[in-house]
């Protein structure tokens, strides 16, 4: 396994992509507080969880996408499908798609005294990753030019 194949990007990337796995499976999206005086609880809930909790596995999958589709393509270990005749397309289409999920779960659920830390930094990490995918096309179609 030569690791050499990876760039600073690559691995930029790949570990933005990690972080906001553990960010969705674990992280508290939700913080809920009910009842009164010496009766109030607090519930937390991550991305996965209730309320739509199938636009966080979703977006978890899009994301654990990006990193099989880095290691794939850099490893060589195939010839991988290409959205637009592009590897790196294509990882800007997964990185859409995560964003896409988890605005979605935020739009049908926008409440920001509710949002835990883990959606902030969901919303930083999914930023940071769409700009990697950006970043990545750019140099991939300044590099065949």
């Amino acid at each position: 396994m030569d690791l050499s194949k990876f760039s600073r990007d690559d691995w930029i990337m790949a570990g933005v992509a990690f972080l906001l796995a553990i960010d969705v499976l674990f992280l508290p999206w939700f913080d809920y507080t009910f009842g009164f005086g010496p009766f109030t609880r607090s519930v937390t809930l991550s991305a996965t969880d209730t309320p739509d909790g199938w636009l966080g596995v979703l977006g978890l999958l899009a994301a654990l996408a990006v990193i099989a589709d880095l290691t794939l393509d850099r490893l060589g270990a195939t010839e991988l499908p290409s959205i637009g005749g592009s590897r790196a397309g294509t990882r800007l289409v997964l990185t859409a798609a995560t964003a896409l999920f988890l605005g979605l779960k935020f739009i049908l659920h926008a409440h920001f005294s509710l949002f835990g830390f883990g959606f902030w930094a969901a919303l930083v990490l999914t930023v940071a990753l769409v700009t990697m995918g950006f970043r990545a096309l750019e140099t991939e179609t300044a590099a065949a030019s």
